[in-house]
């Protein structure tokens, strides 16, 4: 039996198709936004996908997690990093940023 989270995520992957089918250039400018805010600046890129895996903690977003960590991690991220940022979420958000994501719970264990 599939639960709830897989439904979900299931669901939300099949929206950003059907968008991509019907609109294109809006995922297309979609990930040009992205590729540029995601550049080098006054912030690495590993700094700004440290800021996404704690922003995707306090959003509840496993999948989303799971990609900005790999990302973060590629770029020389280290699990205590990881683990800090979500300290910084959990402080911003309440302890609830981080409970209930199997995938932050991995992470951490491995």
């Amino acid at each position: 039996m599939e639960t709830l989270f897989i439904l979900a995520k299931r669901s939300l992957i099949m929206s950003l198709e059907l968008i991509a089918q019907q609109q294109p250039e809006v995922i297309r400018a979609m990930y040009r936004f992205k590729n540029e805010v995601f550049k080098d600046n006054s912030l690495t890129f590993k700094e700004k996908e440290l800021i996404a895996v704690a922003v995707t903690a306090v959003l509840k977003c496993d999948e989303c997690f799971d990609l900005h960590a790999q990302k973060a991690m590629d770029a020389g991220a280290t699990k205590d990093e990881i683990r800090e940022s979500l300290t910084v979420a959990m402080y911003l958000a309440g302890p609830s940023a981080i409970v209930g994501m199997p995938s932050i719970k991995k992470l951490l264990s491995e």
